[in-house]
């Protein structure tokens, strides 16, 4: 990556611009900020904030890159969940094959900060994208993108420049009722046959997402995913049976969100006589979570023997209010916390800097700015305790700030990390 750039992050101002560090003059900067000796649990922050566990964070992508390397995968991380330059450099140097981005926007972070592949797994059909793909090769970045259709081919042959590297496509695999991606194997093999054929541009391989099957029975589930799964695996054996696949240098295989990655690797292993690269795209496991992770992931499950995940995200909040018994009131809303598919979910108490668990109780509405925490545990509290929360859902929660505070298991910031969303 670019250290000048990485370099200039870690000595930018923390000042009025990132809620969740207080006024100081000096203002610290991410290198220093350990030195000021803050506290989360003695109230040197102001709330709400949004604390990445350091801790946690290190021992997740040590277990991933554990798990990739016992079952030969390479991950490349989608980056959409933190938007985190800090964090992106801590993954590529634990071996990370590439980041993976959704938009040009976030491409062109990672390029910027000097991510050496940039996997875009979507379709890039505008002549702005597609144009800055070239430039961005030109400078040195290895980009790969999705095509699902030979217009999609049609549209990035029509914005190459002179001079432009090739570009490496694969083949998007979808479903019906699915989002982008070729419907059946008419459709895949036909584009297919337009990337190998269109000069400039190089096929390497296949791409799906399982993670739109969802369901109620676990089983059912599975089974869906590993039925798509199989398919992605053989609309890469057609390709490589029909020679489609002979210009390029590293073939690749790509799927996996992160809770049905295990099965990814079971299942998406196409057997064409040449090696074949599997690339998951599991974001979330950087930070797992309590939420819909702590269900769904196969650590969660029972599937791996190897490591577990451990929740590095926590939402803190001060009790605002106790209104009425059995309800308090938090400093900490829709602005601060992921929503879309679960609510917060308390895990702690602390007042006058002692931490313990916090008793039975649950979030259960939220405002712009305010939470609402039932349950016997809120006669306990009073005005001023905080409150810690686990979260659902990291990639709804990182893009609710600017910078995040990293702390220590005794809740001390050690640093800050950026997003750039």
């Amino acid at each position: 990556m670019d250290e000048a750039a990485l370099a200039a992050l870690s000595v930018d101002p923390i000042d009025w611009r990132y809620k969740g560090f207080p006024a100081a003059d000096p203002p610290p900067t991410p290198a220093d900020v350990r030195e000021r000796g803050w506290s989360l649990l003695d109230g040197d922050l102001p709330l709400p904030v949004l604390a990445l566990r350091e801790d946690a964070l290190d021992a997740n992508i040590a277990t991933m890159r554990a798990w990739c390397a016992a079952h030969n995968a390479s991950l490349a991380p989608h980056g959409k969940t933190t938007m985190a330059p800090e964090l992106f450099r801590r993954q590529l140097a634990a071996g990370c094959w590439a980041i993976t981005v959704a938009t040009i926007a976030q491409a062109r972070v990672c390029a910027d900060f000097g991510v050496p592949r940039i996997l875009i797994a979507n379709e890039v059909v505008d002549p702005a994208g597609l144009g800055w793909i070239g430039a961005a090769q030109r400078g040195g970045s290895d980009v790969w993108l999705l095509v699902d259709a030979p217009a999609g081919v049609d549209r990035l042959l029509a914005a190459r420049a002179d001079g432009d590297p090739p570009v490496r496509v694969l083949v998007e695999i979808g479903m019906p009722d699915g989002r982008a991606g070729a419907r059946d194997a008419e459709a895949a093999d036909a584009t297919a046959r337009a990337a190998a054929a269109a000069e400039g541009v190089i096929l390497g391989g296949v791409a799906g997402w399982e993670g739109h099957i969802h369901g109620d029975d676990p089983a059912v589930v599975e089974a869906r995913v590993d039925a798509y799964l199989g398919e992605v695996r053989a609309a890469l054996e057609r390709f490589a049976a029909e020679g489609l696949l002979d210009e390029a240098d590293e073939v690749v295989a790509s799927a996996g969100g992160s809770a049905w990655f295990d099965r990814v690797e079971a299942v998406l292993r196409p057997q064409i006589g040449r090696p074949v690269r599997l690339v998951l795209r599991s974001g979330c496991t950087v930070t797992h979570d309590e939420g819909l992770y702590r269900r769904l992931s196969p650590f969660e499950r029972g599937r791996i023997g190897v490591g577990a995940l451990v929740p590095a995200l926590e939402a803190w909040a001060a009790v605002l209010s106790q209104p009425e018994s059995g309800l308090a009131i938090l400093g900490m809303g829709k602005r601060d916390v992921p929503f879309d598919i679960d609510l917060p979910l308390p895990r702690w108490q602390a007042r006058d800097g002692a931490l313990a668990p916090i008793g039975e109780c649950a979030i259960v509405a939220l405002n712009d700015q305010h939470a609402f925490l039932r349950g016997p545990a809120a006669d306990d509290l009073r005005v001023g305790d905080l409150v810690g929360c686990g979260v659902s859902h990291p990639c709804t929660a990182f893009d609710k700030w600017r910078m995040l505070p990293l702390v220590d298991a005794e809740r001390r910031v050690t640093g800050a990390i950026h997003t750039f969303f």
